[in-house]
């Protein structure tokens, strides 16, 4: 409603209201005097009688008056909203999203690294193109951007979601179709929040350098996601709602997020979860296990043949210069020209999680295929063969505070009050980058705290000892990071 223009136009036939009622009755009534419950009349300390004035209508010149103040006020604040709040053509809700952190690595040069960073900053805008007011079927949008480590920011989520049935009830099954950049339904860690990612880094098997790139697990990518639960357990006092299954089926590029296609055809991502039907002071509210399965296929340049070694040979010269000769030496070549590979990559996921404060656990396992090439130099011809991998993540973690509690977080405050709560965790980590091959293998051991001032912002401490196999345990890593926004 635009009080702006409403609220002068009542004042307005206010104004004609009274001013007729006073042309009606132009004749004031006579004063009361004010008596006590025993008729007696009331004086003040002087002994002067005091009078009733509630039956006195005002003149026009005091309604006018009034009227006139009404619109100053009406006046002021209208262009107090003009000029200090952002107008949008649709609902908009802005949050952001900023770190701050300092590294120490031992015994990496010079001699030991240490160094202050900002990995991250976003900012993130989410609102309703759509508002169904009967079955509340609304059609939601979601822009954000990223940088990271202080480069140029990069459009991050950017899709908008219509959800298909009604949402008008929690109790209700939910079904949405999610179309544009967005997080892949993989896992539980590469599409958490901060309720069930407690550490700074993510795990080992997201951020390690592996032939097949499980980091892009995390990553965004284009594409459409459709979701869909059903079997809700809900309890209205504190909106809580579990489904017992819910589940998303995804098809993306498959080359990152602000790429073009890079495959022979999609990527398509599976997953499925199950979480038992139960209220929310139930100890089973929060388990949770799910599966997961991604699959694409990538042309890969693969480079073969033999290589023609340097050599050396000696002409003479022509002409004038015939008596003189010159050396001329030709570089090395490859013989056969590059071939290209359709590589298909595959990943399998299982995951436990259990996310009720205080105690919360989630265990994360993953399983990855993917086809490669090598050349044969005795058939000279390329020869295929699997590249397999397997990774692993548990962290344990503890809330000591009221941060997560449904019960807390839906009071309401007048001032900025806000628990304080500890979160110390443990995480272990372990990555095979290649079964079949001697890589190295690695582990890594996350101890850490968080301590949340405010809703959102916390201060973070995490030490992380890294070992590969068959090499001394030289990485101790040492991180303190503040993360706030609004």
């Amino acid at each position: 409603m635009n009080y702006g223009v409403f609220l002068p136009r009542l004042i307005l036939l206010a104004g004609l209201a009274l001013s007729s009622g006073l042309r009606a009755q132009p004749t004031v009534p006579a004063v009361d005097a004010l008596t006590d419950s025993s008729g007696n009349r009331v004086t003040d300390t002087s002994g002067t009688p005091l009078t009733d004035s509630s039956k006195v209508l005002a003149t026009q010149a005091d309604v006018l008056g009034a009227i006139g103040q009404i619109v100053n006020v009406d006046n002021y604040y209208s262009r107090a909203l003009q000029f200090t709040t952002a107008q949008t053509n649709r609902p908009l809700t802005m949050s952001a999203t900023i770190q701050t952190r300092y590294t120490y690595i031992q015994d990496q040069p010079p001699p030991n690294f240490n160094t202050f960073s900002m990995p991250l900053a976003s900012l993130t805008f989410q609102g309703l193109l759509y508002k169904d007011f009967q079955e509340s079927k609304n059609l939601q949008y979601s822009l954000g951007f990223n940088s990271v480590n202080g480069a140029a920011p990069t459009p991050a989520d950017a899709y908008i979601l219509y959800n298909v049935l009604s949402t008008a009830d929690i109790a209700n099954p939910s079904l949405t179709i999610a179309v544009g950049q967005q997080k892949k339904p993989f896992g539980v860690e590469p599409q958490s929040t901060d309720a069930q990612q407690p550490s700074i880094n993510s795990s080992l098997y997201l951020t390690a350098s592996t032939p097949f790139n499980l980091s892009d697990l995390s990553a965004r990518d284009i594409g459409i996601v459709v979701r869909a639960d059903g079997l809700a357990s809900v309890d209205y006092g504190y909106n809580f709602r579990q489904p017992v299954i819910s589940g998303a089926a995804a098809i993306f590029n498959g080359a990152g997020a602000n790429t073009l296609d890079n495959n022979e055809s999609k990527e398509y991502t599976f997953r499925i979860q199950l979480a038992p039907p139960v209220d929310y002071y139930n100890i089973l509210r929060g388990l949770a296990v799910g599966a997961s399965y991604d699959r694409n296929d990538r042309f890969l340049a693969i480079s073969g043949g033999t290589t023609v070694p340097a050599t050396t040979i000696t002409v003479k010269g022509t002409g004038k210069d015939s008596t003189k000769t010159y050396a001329i030496t030709t570089a090395a070549a490859k013989t056969a020209a590059p071939d290209t590979l359709q590589a298909t990559r595959q990943r399998f996921g299982a995951d436990l999680s259990y996310i009720r404060t205080p105690i919360n656990f989630t265990a994360e396992f993953v399983y990855a295929t993917q086809d490669s090439a090598y050349w044969s130099a005795s058939t000279r011809s390329f020869g295929s063969y699997q590249r397999r991998s397997v990774a692993s993540s548990a962290a344990l973690f503890l809330n000591e505070g009221e941060q997560y509690l449904l019960q807390t977080r839906n009071e309401s405050r007048l001032d900025d009050w806000w628990p304080f709560t500890w979160q110390p965790f443990i995480r272990f980590d372990e990555i095979n980058p290649d079964i079949d091959q001697p890589t190295p293998w690695q582990v890594a051991i996350t101890p850490g705290v968080n301590i949340f001032f405010a809703r959102t912002t916390k201060f973070q401490f995490d030490y992380s000892w890294r070992k590969s196999e068959g090499q001394p345990a030289k990485n101790a890593q040492y991180l303190a990071q503040f993360q706030y926004g609004f």
